[in-house]
């Protein structure tokens, strides 16, 4: 994957304010939001931990700045950024909509959606009309490969919108239940919760990943709110100290 793993180091924690940078203690801090979604970001003894968490506690810090990081449900973590109220939102994808409301960072890791099926279901596929009328499951907070949903909404397999809490082990679950077909999700993101939840839900012991990929591979990012007054100057200086913290790296 793209960047995975590549900014590891111990990171301070900082802040900003909603509306402008505000001096806190020794540094100005940067509210940042984000949702549940390990393994790139997710609560571990209270603190915010993860992937793309050290990424952007590395290059906050190389810029100045603390970050306050709060996991939210995802709507959530996105009104708040949405209103200014939240200075930034990660991990997500770019899309048109979201351009609207963000100004999206360089990307700050990879994203490759697959489908997930239980294992003595015999399931294979070249394109997606290979699976037609099948029941798919779909996190409601996720925003997916654009080729995928397009197929999706002409109607050519049924959809179940997942919207609790934890979506992707939810679905997971669904699968291994049989519930549903297919699950579509980030491969990174539920390998990873079937390696962690396996021995708490038995029935993901029956699910497995299909071969193949939904669509290309994306970049995560992260994004400043528009309603910052700095904020297309923040995402540059942000993109800026990335690219320096890379350029080091790979040194």
């Amino acid at each position: 994957m793209l960047f995975r793993n590549i900014l590891l180091a111990p990171l301070l924690t900082l802040t900003l304010g909603a509306v402008a940078v505000s001096v806190h203690a020794e540094q100005p801090v940067i509210e940042v939001v984000t949702s549940e979604y390990p393994p790139y970001e997710y609560l571990r003894d209270g603190e915010v931990v993860g992937d793309d968490t050290r990424i952007i506690r590395r290059v906050l810090a190389e810029m100045g700045y603390q970050a306050n990081i709060r996991i939210l449900p995802w709507a959530r973590a996105e009104q708040l950024a949405r209103n200014g109220r939240a200075d930034m939102l990660y991990s997500l994808t770019f899309s048109e909509t979201r351009d609207r409301h963000y100004y999206f960072t360089a990307p700050i890791n990879a994203a490759q959606d697959v489908f997930y099926k239980r294992r003595n279901h015999d399931l294979q596929w070249q394109t997606l009309d290979d699976l037609a009328g099948l029941n798919f499951g779909l996190s409601a907070a996720y925003s997916y490969a654009p080729e995928f949903m397009d197929w999706l909404f002409d109607g050519n397999a049924r959809m179940t919108k997942i919207t609790h809490e934890k979506p992707e082990l939810t679905g997971l679950r669904l699968v291994g239940l049989g519930r549903i077909d297919l699950f579509i999700c980030e491969l990174s993101v539920c390998d990873y919760l079937l390696e962690q939840n396996v021995s708490q839900h038995q029935e993901l012991a029956n699910v497995e990943r299909m071969a193949g990929d939904v669509g290309p591979e994306r970049s995560f990012r992260a994004a400043f709110s528009r309603k910052l007054p700095n904020g297309r100057e923040l995402r540059d200086e942000f993109n800026a100290a990335l690219k320096k913290i890379r350029a080091s790296a790979s040194n």
